[in-house]
């Protein structure tokens, strides 16, 4: 069994993946046509859903995740 990567190790990892996701999406972008400009299937592309993915599952743990915010207070009168 492979050991568990230690936080700094798997927040690089993290970061790889959700870059590599983002250039996904960079490349396999739609043409006039409705197809994928890099691989030619119908838009989206089996490898642009899978760039997506990626981003979702790992750009907030590269720490690409928003700051919180404090809720807007409203003043009366």
């Amino acid at each position: 069994m492979d050991a568990p990567l230690a936080e700094p190790e798997f927040l690089r990892y993290a970061e790889a993946q959700a870059a590599y996701g983002h250039h996904l999406l960079a490349v396999h972008r739609r043409d006039g046509t409705g197809c994928c400009t890099s691989c030619g299937r119908p838009h989206p592309c089996d490898r642009r859903v899978h760039g997506g993915r990626l981003i979702v599952h790992y750009q907030d743990w590269a720490g690409h995740e928003p700051a919180p915010r404090r809720p807007h207070r409203r003043t009366s009168g």
